[in-house]
């Protein structure tokens, strides 16, 4: 009978002990709740902060390539010859806007042998195909190369041999698809191009580029490689010697390059190959906006004095 009685006395002091455990466990999980709820909420307001952020900083990269479309313009309207002690050839320092800083350079790029070049409109220019297996050769790369890319730019079915590869070649890979038939955009076009990886395309770079039409090689930003390439009977130390002699000065005419070269050299150029102004430029702009950074790379065509269009941009 006692035994019962203190059952029943233990029972009350049981109960009211679970349901304080009851109500702590309920407290904390609120708490937990709460936190939850007010970090998913400062998640919510940090993702809305950053895609502001990331709108800005592109706003920011817009007008510094704004700027450098004005520059190209004004420097065409100044004078017809483009060359390495031009203003708008020296970089832009980062430069403080409100929130954030804005910097970035342009670059000539028909010093540069254009890769689009071999077969402009489809058909095949065999002066320049020598040309670029003359560059090739220089960097130590395959001159089987060329005739990929040529394959791949031109608008037959033939294949080129050694090295070219059409429809039938690239049909038998994993995933297959066939040649462009049409230029290359960019220099990463290569990448899909018979023969070609990334460590080749790097080594290429400094010396070729991709542009939309048929483009001169601008000799006072050309390389010894390069001018070696597009003059045939021009040697690659000689053509160093020519670079050498441009330091801190520049040609002012086609004329006065050709009579820097060898008399060999002269007669041997190509009509319509060289050139002292720039007409593509390719603008790399680094743009910053609160916690976003962006960068931009953007290929601009200058037509004249116009303000130039922008032939591509993307992120880099």
């Amino acid at each position: 009978m006692k035994t019962k009685t203190l059952s029943r006395s233990r029972s009350p002091r049981r109960q009211a002990g679970i349901a304080i455990i009851t109500a702590v466990l309920t407290a904390a999980l609120v708490a937990a709740l709460v936190a939850w709820m007010v970090w998913r909420q400062q998640l919510w307001f940090r993702q809305l902060e950053n895609q502001f952020d990331q709108a800005e900083a592109r706003g920011v990269a817009r007008a510094g390539l704004q700027m450098a479309r004005l520059t190209l313009r004004d420097d065409a309207r100044n004078n017809q010859v483009d060359h390495l002690l031009e203003p708008w050839n020296i970089p832009i320092p980062s430069i403080p806007v409100e929130k954030g800083r804005v910097g970035g350079r342009v670059l000539d790029q028909q010093g540069k042998f254009n890769l689009n070049n071999l077969a402009p409109a489809g058909q095949v220019n065999e002066e320049q195909v020598k040309a670029a297996q003359r560059l090739f050769r220089q960097l130590g790369l395959g001159e089987e190369l060329v005739n990929a890319i040529v394959d791949w730019e031109d608008n037959d079915s033939i294949t080129r041999y050694p090295g070219g590869a059409e429809d039938l070649e690239y049909l038998g890979k994993n995933p297959p698809y066939r040649a462009a038939n049409q230029p290359l955009t960019d220099m990463d076009n290569l990448l899909r191009v018979q023969g070609f990886n990334r460590e080749i395309v790097a080594k290429l770079a400094p010396y070729a580029t991709a542009l939309p039409q048929f483009t001169p090689v601008n000799v006072n930003f050309a390389s010894a490689e390069v001018l070696a390439a597009v003059i045939p009977e021009l040697g690659l130390p000689q053509a160093q010697a020519v670079v050498s002699r441009r330091a801190g000065k520049y040609f002012e005419t086609i004329d006065d390059f050709t009579k820097a070269l060898p008399e060999k050299a002269r007669n041997s150029i190509v009509a319509g190959t060289l050139a002292v102004q720039t007409r593509y430029f390719l603008n790399e702009i680094d743009a910053q906006f609160g916690r976003v950074t962006v960068r931009y790379a953007a290929l601009l065509e200058r037509n004249g004095t116009d303000v130039p269009h922008v032939v591509w941009m993307k992120r880099r």
